[in-house]
Order: C-alpha cells, then structure tokens, then sequence
C-alpha cells in the first residue's frame, strides 16, 4: 500500500513539474525565428516549426496564419527603452500602404486596459491619418490626451501588438520606415524606468 502511495505520488509531482515547466516556457522564453523591424518583432513561421510558440500563439489569441499577414509586437520604444505602464507614449509615423491594420494595448500577458471607453487600440478604419502617407498619431497614457488615445490604466507592464492583415505581407514584412515608431512622451512620479 505505502509503495503504492509512493507511486501515486511521484506521478503527480511529474504532472505538476511538466506542466508548470511548460506553462513557463510559453510565457517567458524566446525562440529562434524571431525577426526584427526596427523596434518591432515577429516570429517567421515560428508557430509551426516549435510547439511552444504554437501554444504561445494560442495563450496570446492566435496570431496570424501566412495566408493572413503578420502580428508584430513590440515592448520597447525607438531608442530601445522597455515601455512602462505608468508612462506616456506617441506611437507615429506611417502603416503599409493598401494594408488593414490593428494596433493593440495590452500587458505581457495579453490583459486589456480597464477604461469606460473601452477603448484597447485602433484600426485602419478609425485612426486619423495625416498627410499622403497617412501617417499616424496614437497617444498611449494613463491621462487622457487629444487627438487618438488609448488609456493604460489597470496594466502593470505594457505590450503593443500590431497586425498587418495581406497576404503579401505574410512573405516580405516592411521595413522599419514604413512602420511607426513608438516615443517616451513623459512618466508619472516615480513611474519611469
């Protein structure tokens, strides 16, 4: 009986390890196939070649299929800086020509913003565009501020997710000028890193 027990019990404490070693790695590491924009990164195909990105893709919403176009994330500014919650910050500058796009406020772990609008980012439909290139200007805070903004209250770290949705994308991602670039515009007390 007591062998028996013992049994039982190693078998759970593998479950229980293997299960939360996975959880982990989906989380928290970074695999080959990540290629860089600028700031921004995507994973190239990662999701079908290694099965933790597959589950991270999951964990996060899904992703993109190659036939749908591309997700870009980004978790630090211009000048490579980690974007904090309690901050203020532009994201400006032009999106793909002829392209559906979503931008994206969130927390690492893909939590939204709590805030009465319910406001989490913008499209290619409601962003203001300016000039010939529709550049754009999106203001991300906790205080609210004119023009496109999304507030950030409620999240504790800070993740930009922008979705390019063309096929032609899902081959050949734009370069880093033809895509917006995320600046510090200013922290609250003791917010900044």
């Amino acid at each position: 009986m007591l062998a028996t027990l013992r049994f039982i019990l190693v078998i759970l404490a593998g479950v229980f390890l293997g299960l939360t070693s996975a959880w982990w790695a989906v989380g928290n590491l970074r695999f080959e196939g990540a290629r860089t924009v600028g700031q921004w990164s995507t994973q190239n195909g990662g999701a079908k070649s290694n099965p933790y990105e597959a589950a991270r893709a999951v964990r996060r919403g899904g992703g993109l299929g190659p036939s749908e176009g591309i997700e870009l994330l980004t978790e630090t500014t211009a000048d490579n800086k980690p974007l904090n919650a309690a901050c203020a910050y532009e994201i400006a500058g032009p999106m793909p020509q002829g392209v559906l796009w979503t931008l994206t406020v969130s927390d690492r772990s893909g939590h939204l913003p709590h805030n009465p609008a319910r406001r989490f980012g913008f499209t290619a439909f409601d962003a203001m565009t300016f000039g010939p290139t529709r550049q754009v200007r999106i203001s991300i805070g906790r205080d609210v501020r004119p023009g496109d903004f999304v507030s950030t209250v409620g999240l504790s770290s800070l993740r930009l997710t922008l979705r390019l949705y063309s096929p032609t994308l899902a081959t050949r991602a734009p370069s880093a000028d033809q895509l917006p670039a995320v600046t510090l515009l200013g922290c609250d007390e003791g917010g900044a890193s």
